[in-house]
């Protein structure tokens, strides 16, 4: 699928005094400035972990739910933990429950059944506690489970702890807890749902213990990266430190299993290593194997489990291969590609992993994505969504086609009836069409600079470190190397969906990884191309390696409407010796520069057009002054600093 590019223009000045004021290199100031950070953003940003934890009564409710669980604690009251299946729900219930032991809690824990239950709270589970239970507590859900909670508070008493959008009308409760709230006044809004029970647990300690409480933040950044929510503000430190010190025994196994580093573990191996080892248990199995691993005590029992979610994760990528290729052919046959956005079903397809389908769906296709699994008597979905288009606004739009729903802005759930689904096809489609835009429907990839392979160094993978962990909200920044020329092009992987070329420059080799980009493996060797990459560090054999892990590449030759930096600066440096011989100014005639140009230079014939663009392009860098008015060209009195052909907004659009 073709991508946008997008270059800003480079504003040298600011990237000096970044540089200066923060003591960073030129490159990770001109991240900071495309963020549109300002100095004192980019410096609270550099020190999060210096930054103290906001004040935990600030969510609201917050004060409420504290004095209940002192009340419980102080009466022995039976309380239940009610919490999901995803890795942010085995998570926060994993921290609360741990947090609620240390303070000697009678205290028990319960995740639903991802396909016997569904998400959320449900009566037949309420039933289950009453007589038994004086206390329930839910982590990552329940905000709009309202008539759920208020047949549970006829029998004991509900606090609700959840990072989801409210409803309406907020579920009858002790306490709501939930920082999208619209009365909160808590200063980070977007934390995960083990965020959200983590604040309850420092909020509990302090009042208890008078002091703060940093306990098992190894485990609150694991569901804060998989919950993919934005790597900013309080979520940023929670992952900073959680990584910075991991002690949990069973998180010690598991990655022992994936054999990762523990001392070396990244935002990316949770995303994709770790995390979806702990989803395969709720997907296909249970979800309390993944509570039962972060409980664990022993090295033998956290082991065994770390083995059984290694070997589930396995089986889960099996399926998903085969529930993926079928969609595929689904959506290729019904042209569902060609709309706005793509719903798509099938029978038997395990509801544990539609949403890696529609995950990868939407790789594929660029379209918000609904994938369906259908029985006699309910369509269960996954939705995924792209940039853009609020997949729940969506949802709440065709809620007459549905029997519930809920999520986040890019990812969401719902069930219908299996009749309904023609219908809501048609009307989800309709809004998608309505609220999306043609450049919607193509992904922008956001360049951070234009960079030549010399200045790819273990110097620059230093430098850029600094703005870890990545994810959501913080992207790893992305450089472009132009004209490189692959060679030793060949296909890896399993099935050879992969790619690994090197290019050489300046007599030095450079190995490159095109993770499934298979299909440019016969395009591309001894052709010039332009790549956008992240470079990073390979550990091989006790070695360390440069390898750039390819984004996007364009096979496509630049016009001649786009010139080489070469020509640009011939171009330059012809115009002037020819104004220094000219009084620094002269006619700005175009006929007349293109003759003088070829006689000076022996040049073969120049374009009219490609010298408008030098002159535009030099214009807008500082280097010359087009006086439109008057009709001349001069050079500027004073040049203050280094020049950048990418502080040219009319050079950079050759790469969008």
């Amino acid at each position: 699928m073709q991508k946008r590019w997008q270059i800003l223009a480079e504003n040298p000045e600011a990237q000096e005094t970044f540089a200066k004021q923060l003591n960073i290199s030129p490159i990770i100031a001109a991240v900071f400035i495309k963020k549109g950070f300002s100095l004192d953003q980019a410096r609270t940003f550099l020190n999060s972990r210096r930054e103290p934890f906001h004040d935990a009564f600030l969510l609201p409710d917050m004060q409420q739910g504290t004095d209940r669980i002192q009340l419980a604690l102080k009466n022995n009251d039976h309380i239940m933990i009610f919490g999901d299946y995803d890795v942010d729900g085995i998570t926060a219930t994993t921290v609360l429950y741990k947090t609620l032991k240390k303070l000697n809690a009678n205290v028990s824990y319960y995740l639903p059944d991802r396909q016997t239950e569904g998400y959320g709270v449900h009566k037949e589970a309420i039933d289950k506690f009453i007589d038994k239970v004086q206390l329930l507590i839910t982590v990552d859900c329940g905000i709009r489970s309202v008539e759920e909670l208020e047949y549970a508070s006829q029998y004991m008493d509900v606090i609700v702890t959840d990072h989801h959008l409210p409803g309406e009308i907020l579920p009858k409760a002790i306490a709501v807890i939930d920082p999208k709230r619209s009365d909160n006044k808590y200063p980070d809004t977007n934390l995960a749902g083990v965020g959200v029970a983590f604040k309850l647990c420092q909020a509990l300690w302090q009042s208890i213990h008078h002091e703060i409480y940093r306990e098992y933040l190894d485990i609150v950044s694991l569901g804060t990266v998989a919950d993919i929510v934005p790597l900013l503000g309080e979520n940023r430190k929670f992952v900073q430190e959680g990584l910075a010190n991991i002690t949990n025994i069973g998180l010690l196994e598991l990655i022992n299993v994936c054999n990762l580093d523990k001392d070396n573990i990244s935002a990316g191996h949770i995303g994709f290593i770790i995390g979806p080892r702990l989803n395969a248990a709720g997907r296909l199995k249970h979800a309390r194997l993944g509570v039962e691993l972060f409980l664990a005590n022993n090295k033998n029992q956290a082991h065994a489990l770390a083995i059984t979610l290694d070997e589930e994760n396995q089986l889960r990528q099996d399926m998903v291969e085969a529930t993926f290729n079928e969609a595929i052919s689904i959506i290729e046959k019904q042209h569902y590609h060609d709309d706005a956005a793509i719903v798509v079903g099938g029978t038997n397809w395990h509801p544990g992993i539609i949403g890696i389908v529609a995950s990868r769906i939407v790789d594929k296709y660029y379209r918000p994505t609904i994938v369906l699994s259908i029985d006699s008597d309910i369509a269960k979905g996954s939705c995924r969504s792209i940039k853009n288009f609020d997949i729940c606004a969506a949802l709440e739009n065709c809620r007459e086609n549905l029997l519930a729903f809920g999520g986040h802005t890019m990812a969401a759930g719902l069930s219908l009836k299996p009749s309904a689904i023609d219908d809501f096809r048609k009307l989800f489609n309709n809004y998608a069409k309505k609220n999306l835009q043609p450049e919607d429907l193509q992904p922008l990839i956001e360049i951070t600079k234009v960079i030549s392979p010399n200045m790819i160094t273990k110097k620059l993978i230093d430098d850029i470190a600094v703005l870890e962990p990545f994810g959501m909200g913080n992207p790893a920044p992305l450089f472009l190397c132009t004209s490189v020329i692959p060679q030793s092009v060949k296909q890896i992987g399993r099935n050879e969906e992969h790619l690994k070329f090197i290019f050489n420059d300046k007599q030095k080799n450079y190995t490159v990884l095109a993770w499934n980009m298979a299909e440019y493996a016969a395009v591309i060797a001894n052709k010039k191309m332009d790549l956008v990459f992240q470079p990073e560090i390979n550990l091989w054999n006790d070695k360390e390696y440069i390898q750039l892990i390819v984004k996007d590449i364009k096979t496509t030759p630049l016009t001649s409407l786009y010139p080489e930096h070469d020509t640009i600066g011939s171009f330059y440096l012809f115009l002037k010796k020819f104004l220094l011989a000219n009084n620094n100014i002269i006619s700005a005639n175009i006929e007349h520069l293109q003759k003088i140009y070829q006689h000076e230079t022996s040049s073969p014939t120049i374009d009219i057009s490609l010298i408008q663009y030098c002159l535009q392009v030099l214009t807008e860098i500082g280097v010359i002054v087009f006086d439109t008015a008057n009709n001349t060209i001069s050079l500027p009195l004073q040049l203050n600093g280094k020049k950048s052909l990418y502080s040219s907004p009319t050079f950079i659009k050759r790469y969008k």
